[in-house]
């Protein structure tokens, strides 16, 4: 196990952090120093910070590794520590299909917001956030296929508009549910009570591939009509 000093005592912990929060590439920081942290008699000696820099040139931030002792031996800094959380932290967005990213770039915003919320464990808000996020990227698909509706489909509640506008049923069948899962994160009560975010995610999720495919189906439709702009063995 590494050590470091603190307080001049020799500490060991577990390891450095292997990827930095906020640039979220590999890398082997290096400790710039460490603080012992105080409060309660009872939990000294029990929390220790050590600060690191990222060592990439174009991130070079500092990191916090908070360690707790896994060995309790009385209230000074002897013992083992273990890494428990780094900050600060900054949230990878989310990789989504150039398809969607182009029929919606409000949805893709406002699905990353939402992640965000989540990896902050803001489970509440992340829910509601996936919610707003799934309604613009059902109404925006269906503008770019009925764009003569844009304005009635923007004022349509977002279940009459699965039920009227998506034509396709894998797309109608997924959003559907999603939608379902999605109202129960902004109402009092749930009526999906053995459902949670994650199963949102897969729905919305699957939403997006089964608009991707309806996308590249037209286009390559459209490219390769009938065959007779090229030689056919």
């Amino acid at each position: 196990m590494p050590n470091i000093t603190v307080d001049g005592n020799q500490v060991s912990f577990d390891r450095k952090p292997d990827t930095c929060p906020v640039c979220h590439h590999a890398v082997e920081p290096k400790e710039t120093s460490a603080s012992a942290l105080t409060g309660s008699p009872a939990s000294r000696g029990t929390y220790l910070e050590i600060v690191f820099r990222c060592p990439r040139y174009k991130c070079s931030r500092l990191i916090i590794g908070r360690y707790q002792k896994t060995v309790s031996q009385g209230s000074n800094m002897t013992g083992d520590f273990r890494l428990q959380q780094m900050a600060p932290t900054s949230v990878k967005p989310p990789t989504l299909f150039p398809e969607i990213e182009r029929v919606s770039p409000a949805f893709v915003k406002i699905y990353a917001e939402a992640a965000t919320a989540e990896a902050y464990n803001l489970g509440e808000i992340a829910g509601v956030g996936y919610r707003k996020a799934l309604e613009f990227l059902i109404k925006d698909f269906c503008i770019s296929e009925d764009p003569p509706a844009t304005d009635e489909i923007r004022k349509e509640f977002l279940g009459a508009c699965v039920e009227k506008r998506v034509t396709d049923e894998n797309i109608k069948q997924c959003s559907k549910r999603a939608v379902w899962l999605g109202n129960d994160e902004t109402h009092y009560v749930r009526r999906w009570e053995e459902k949670d975010i994650r199963d949102l995610k897969t729905l919305i999720e699957l939403t997006m591939g089964w608009i991707r495919s309806v996308i590249l189906t037209k286009q390559y439709l459209l490219e390769m009509t009938d065959g007779t702009s090229q030689d056919v063995v």
